[in-house]
């Protein structure tokens, strides 16, 4: 059953989750909560707490959604050079199982990584974001990488999407309009939690030739 909070009841309910995630120094973040939308503030000592933070706060029941606003300030004493965490970036990729074994540069300025390059789903894209977002001295991560164009059409792309919503989430796919326009996909409806929303999300991400994933997703328990 799906818990309904107050926005007041909510926060200190985030507060509580991440007072508990040992991967979090609580007391730099502040959390606001506006019709049980997040809003995330504060500092984080690596871009691995900030997004620990986001996951944290993202898996208490009753957020809608959360908007991540915490700076990354890296302690001086353990952030390496821009040249050295270039050169650990590129052996997380290389020892990624799930990034391709292709071509991906990276640009590191300021502790700022821009990655870019090809890949043929967008799972991939995401996960060699992943591969490098845990490096110490990361202080944010831009991804340009692209995905290959499709080797099949829109419709038959988003026929390729409806059987994967189906296989993962019988019950609800019915409730969602997905629209395929060029490499952008739209998807329309209602989950009813949001751990639901994230499947269903991470289910498109292995559509060919799809770059963009339009949320346009409502939770709503009573569904």
């Amino acid at each position: 059953m799906t818990i309904e909070r107050d926005d007041d009841a909510l926060r200190d309910t985030v507060l509580a989750e991440l007072a508990w995630d040992s991967n979090i120094d609580e007391s730099q973040v502040d959390v606001g909560v506006d019709g049980g939308v997040v809003t995330l503030v504060g500092t984080a000592y690596s871009y691995a707490e900030k997004l620990a933070v986001q996951q944290a706060a993202l898996a208490v029941e009753g957020v809608h959604d959360l908007v991540n606003d915490i700076d990354v300030k890296p302690r001086a004493e353990t952030r390496p050079s821009d040249a050295r965490l270039t050169e650990l970036a590129e052996q997380a990729l290389s020892w990624d199982a799930l990034v391709p074994d292709q071509d991906l540069e990276v640009l590191v300025t300021d502790g700022s990584v821009v990655l870019s390059g090809e890949v043929g789903v967008a799972s991939q894209r995401q996960e060699a974001e992943r591969a490098v977002a845990h490096l110490e001295g990361v202080r944010g991560v831009t991804n340009r990488i692209t995905v290959a164009e499709p080797d099949m059409t829109p419709d038959e792309v988003r026929q390729a999407i409806t059987e994967a919503l189906h296989r993962r989430a019988s019950h609800r796919a019915d409730h969602i309009d997905v629209v395929v326009d060029g490499r952008t996909v739209t998807l329309r409806g209602t989950t009813q939690t949001r751990l639901e929303k994230v499947a269903i999300l991470g289910a498109v991400t292995h559509a060919p030739g799809i770059e963009v994933v339009c949320d346009e997703l409502r939770i709503d328990p009573n569904t």
